[in-house]
């Protein structure tokens, strides 16, 4: 063989493995690349529930509960954008990033509300018709838990 060949085979022998160590290297959708945004969005979502059980029972302001709400819509915003950096080469995996997105649409928009609902001045636990509208926010923060929870049950996430 002369040097020209051999020189050539080295070379797209070593490309190969660089793409393939390259390729290892990427992140995937898989449970362990989304243990972390779907831990942190479980916890955002709890803590604002927390937040807003806490407010029904007047144990708390208007503005703290709002304020915690808007910090845990902070976080889950945070937890979608590393989802969304994921990159699905399988439609299991495109699956399984489009169905913990959802999830966190589903508690983006649950958190939205309980913020709304919270720093409204007329949804005081004193106030019936604010205490029934922060009732019904904790009831869609509920859904939106049981979703993710069941969602990281399956996914093997828990």
């Amino acid at each position: 063989m002369s040097k020209s060949p051999r020189f050539r085979n080295v070379v797209l022998t070593l490309l190969v493995v660089v793409a393939g160590v390259l390729a290892g290297c990427s992140q995937q959708p898989s449970a362990d690349a989304l243990k972390g945004p779907a831990e942190e969005v479980s916890s955002a979502v709890r803590a604002a529930s927390l937040a807003v059980d806490l407010r029904i029972s007047d144990s708390t302001t208007a503005a703290a509960a709002s304020t915690a709400a808007d910090d845990m819509l902070g976080d889950v915003e945070s937890a979608t954008k590393e989802v969304h950096a994921l990159s699905a080469q399988t439609q299991e995996e495109r699956t399984l990033r489009n169905d913990v997105l959802a999830a966190f649409s589903s508690v983006s928009r649950a958190l939205l509300h309980a913020r709304d609902a919270l720093s409204s001045s007329s949804n005081g636990p004193s106030d019936g018709q604010g205490k029934a509208q922060l009732s019904t926010v904790q009831g869609e923060l509920r859904a939106a838990t049981e979703q993710l929870d069941s969602l990281m049950t399956k996914a093997g996430i828990q």
